[in-house]
């Protein structure tokens, strides 16, 4: 099975920054819960890049199972590209700059 390399663009590093910090203010555990989802997102990605639909331009969309998040990429080759961690209610126009 071909194995899939992340890579996270800075714009994404800083939507996951400023996720953490927001948890961080309401309780430092949310942050701890929102790394575990966010790290098993990446991996149920990094396993089966293709098993989400492509939403915009040649972007696919993961949602982490228990947050208002959603982890938005592009396969390239043998990298999978993550373009931001967006809040769900956000506007996607926000993130869709980066591509």
């Amino acid at each position: 099975m071909k194995r899939y390399k992340i890579r996270v663009i800075p714009a994404a590093y800083s939507d996951m920054k400023e996720a953490r910090e927001w948890y961080r203010k309401i309780n430092p555990e949310l942050t701890k819960r929102f790394n575990q989802q966010l790290k098993i997102t990446m991996e149920q990605i990094r396993s089966l890049p293709t098993g989400h639909a492509i939403r915009y331009n040649d972007a696919r969309i993961a949602n982490l199972a228990v947050f208002p998040y959603a982890v938005h990429y592009i396969i390239e080759a043998d990298n999978l590209i993550v373009l931001a961690v967006h809040h769900t209610a956000i506007d996607p126009e926000k993130w869709r700059k980066r591509l």
